[in-house]
């Protein structure tokens, strides 16, 4: 548990955000504007986005553009191209940005198993050697080194990687 807290007015908007109507990451698919993304790569069956409220540094989530709950509603050629667009995120991730390691993961069956978002989507979140520091591992905050459109900037020079 946590000791101390430090507040983060962005994450909030996340936190306080309307629900509406609708999948997220289905609009985000369809293009609405009124939905914020950085959207990486898109083809007719999946996208890559950034996380805009990222675990750590680059954090991306490949997802099915069609709404989709868990990884049976996909057929098996469908979950192999899923796992091969990871693939080639880990290459770019690794030619911009360096980590060390990666914790790639689903999280499936609702908010039980800690999805927020109830579309699948794989969780690609680069390590670094630095990750934690004086004020994670005393003050337990995450510090991110870069803003998330500047991340993203770098990423999307890479983005022919991808195809």
């Amino acid at each position: 548990m946590y000791r101390y807290w430090l507040n983060s007015p962005s994450r909030m908007k996340w936190v306080k955000r309307k629900h509406g109507k609708g999948c997220l990451f289905c609009k985000i698919a369809k293009g609405d504007k009124k939905t914020r993304a950085e959207i990486l790569y898109k083809d007719k069956k999946f996208m890559v986005i950034m996380n805009i409220f990222p675990y750590n540094t680059g954090h991306l989530q490949v997802s099915p553009v069609k709404h989709v709950t868990a990884l049976e509603g996909l057929d098996d050629k469908d979950v192999s191209a899923m796992f091969v667009l990871v693939k080639k995120c880990v290459k770019v991730l690794k030619r911009v940005l360096k980590p060390m390691g990666f914790n790639i993961g689903i999280n499936q069956g609702g908010d039980i198993a800690g999805a927020s978002v109830q579309h699948l989507h794989i969780h690609i979140v680069p390590r670094f050697k630095r990750d934690l520091g004086f004020i994670d591992i005393i003050g337990g905050t995450k510090v991110l080194p870069e803003p998330v459109d500047k991340t993203y900037k770098r990423l999307k020079k890479y983005v022919k990687m991808l195809e």
